[in-house]
């Protein structure tokens, strides 16, 4: 399932992604949702087995014509007042501070504020719908979308995944610091339960049909340390070539972790798998507290995101020997 491909754009730091250009972090985080591509170039079926439905992915293109499409709209957020009409929409939505809700806050803005602009076609029906058994809640869709340019109903369901991978780099190999979540698990789960719905109660809307189904999955993808020291490498046919790849470093790896420059290195705040925050540095910098990382075989590193300068580097555990933190 893999082929051997050069991947030119493979990049170890973050100065030349476009949502770089942006000062205040929210309008960041907006740009990055939408000038990152979907991490997959096709669906991938995992359950052939069982009778699901087809599932599509929007195309690197489709992402980078939406972004430039708003970047007017990004640069007037990012300039103007208007930026507190996007914190306070984001900040009153439930649990802003965990990266799945902030994902999923961020594409909803740029979906209502983008139609009231008439930036793109997707007017939003129906959001974090319930799906019930009975009186038993099983389930939710994320968005529920009518698409005027072609007239359907479509089911868009969202995910926001930083995934470490290890040959020979399959779905099933790139996990998440929880080791119990990985690719291929959280695609199958997408189509077997919540792509499986048809029929969708709406309260402005009434019922509707889905005529399509689109998984969005974006995030970040980290490479072995020493993979990414190679021009050539297993490429997998799935993963969409821009996507944005760095670098995750084992942490009984000492080798490894001494080509890493602890001086210029800091722990990232949660929320900086979004997009880096310049502050922190300049609170580190000025912190007379804060005391430089020292690793050594007795005291290894907290698994995590940090940034050796604006280089992002996950250290974290092969998952053979997890540690608990």
């Amino acid at each position: 399932m893999i082929e051997p491909v050069n991947q030119p754009t493979f990049n170890r730091l973050m100065d030349d992604a476009p949502w770089e250009r942006y000062r205040r972090p929210y309008v960041r985080d907006l740009a990055y949702v939408l000038a990152c591509p979907n991490v997959l170039t096709q669906w991938l079926d995992f359950a052939p087995h069982q009778s699901t439905h087809t599932v599509a992915v929007h195309s690197a293109q489709f992402w980078q014509a939406q972004f430039e499409t708003y970047e007017q709209r990004l640069t007037e957020l990012d300039t103007t007042a208007a930026y507190q009409y996007l914190t306070r929409y984001l900040l009153k939505r439930p649990s802003p501070n965990r990266l799945g809700f902030h994902f999923e806050g961020l594409v909803s803005f740029w979906l209502e504020d983008g139609f009231a602009r008439k930036l793109h076609p997707y007017e939003t029906l129906a959001s974090n719908v319930q799906l019930y058994n009975g009186k038993q809640t099983t389930g939710e869709l994320d968005l529920i979308l009518y698409n005027h340019a072609e007239q359907l109903v479509e089911h868009w369901e969202l995910a926001i995944k930083f995934f470490m991978g290890s040959a020979p780099f399959e779905p099933v190999n790139w996990v998440g610091i929880n080791s119990n979540d990985n690719l291929q698990r959280k695609m199958t789960h997408m189509q077997t339960k919540q792509f499986r719905a048809v029929w969708v109660d709406t309260e402005n809307h009434g019922q509707v049909k889905i005529d399509k189904r689109y998984g969005m999955i974006k995030g970040r993808f980290f490479l072995p340390i020493n993979t990414t020291d190679c021009g050539d490498y297993d490429w997998p046919y799935w993963l969409t070539p821009n996507f944005p790849i760095h670098e995750w470093c084992d942490k009984r790896d000492m080798a490894g972790l001494a080509t890493i420059d602890t001086t210029a290195l800091r722990a990232a705040h949660y929320i900086e798998w979004f997009t880096k925050r310049d502050f922190y540095d300049e609170r580190n910098a000025y912190d007379s507290r804060q005391q430089p990382i020292v690793w050594s075989d007795s005291e290894l590193p907290k698994t995590g995101l940090y940034f050796e300068g604006n280089r992002p580097i996950v250290i974290y555990p092969r998952q053979s020997d997890q540690i608990d933190e």
